[in-house]
């Protein structure tokens, strides 16, 4: 049986509340985004059996069960960062957890990679620690280029930060969620992969206050946005000067879903059942 069937239980539609989640609900493939945005623009391409879903409301048991239909996924984002790690522990701690795909933007390290492009990761290290390495499927791995995904503790936006973690680490894309999501998956035995869209390409200036865009629980903050464009106006055209290559980044994740989603009705039809 492939990797992305792991079970066929009846679940519950999401947003179908209950009084508390006592055990856990995943059976099958799961997709992992940090930001909201990140999940909605996969659900996207990937169609209307995808959908968001926020890790803090699902383990607050707001949001229900995940699954009632076998062709209903699930995608949850978690936060920026170490946002949501805990709440992600005690999720994959359950013995129903089925391979995960952690996905979603990073910025650019390697100078050969422009905004838009998609790193599937096959070593995934934690800055100034050891390397972890991956094993993608074939589906992921023969679509996209292929290379190494560097997670720093803090956000790496300057060009001359960019080109310093590429000096030390031999890396492609920069995050801050990789390493962390692999070994927390790795601590369950949860098989998990991860892609990253390149948001900004290494030669690109991600503005700092483009940080407050989003809050803790991955939810884009209009509160940081107007704020910015209030009373710092002077970085308004540094980020407009990013628009172009952000759209493509969008494009290119609703590929990814589209990719992932024809993959798993692939998997799912019956022998001998063509579309």
């Amino acid at each position: 049986m492939s990797a992305w069937l792991s079970g066929n239980d009846p679940l519950t539609l999401p947003f179908e509340t209950v009084p508390e989640i006592s055990s856990r609900p995943f059976r099958r493939f799961l997709v992992v985004t940090a930001l909201r945005d990140e999940a909605v623009t996969f659900c996207r391409g990937a169609g209307p059996s995808f959908y968001p879903l926020s890790l803090a409301r699902l383990e607050k048991g707001r949001t229900g069960r995940l699954w009632r239909r076998n062709d209903l996924h699930p995608v949850v984002y978690s936060g920026p960062g170490s946002n949501g790690l805990e709440n992600l522990d005690g999720l994959f701690s359950g013995e129903e957890v089925g391979p995960v795909l952690f996905c979603g933007f990073a910025g650019g390290i390697s100078p050969l990679l422009e905004a838009g492009d998609i790193l599937v990761a096959t070593r995934v290290m934690k800055s100034g620690e050891g390397i972890v390495p991956v094993s993608p499927p074939d589906f992921l791995s023969s679509c996209y280029r292929t290379g190494m995904i560097v997670s720093s503790g803090d956000p790496v936006s300057s060009p001359s930060e960019k080109s310093r973690f590429l000096i030390e680490t031999g890396g492609d894309v920069v995050d801050m969620e990789s390493a962390e999501w692999l070994l927390c998956a790795s601590r369950h035995g949860v098989p998990a992969w991860v892609v990253r869209v390149v948001s900004d390409a290494a030669g690109e200036a991600l503005p700092p206050e483009m940080m407050t865009f989003v809050d803790a629980q991955g939810e884009t903050s209009l509160r940081g946005i107007v704020k910015t464009f209030l009373f710092r106006p002077s970085v308004i055209p540094s980020i407009v000067g990013l628009v172009s290559g952000m759209v493509r980044a969008h494009l290119r994740l609703r590929e990814l879903g589209r990719v992932v989603a024809a993959h798993i009705s692939d998997v799912q039809r019956p022998e001998g059942v063509s579309r």
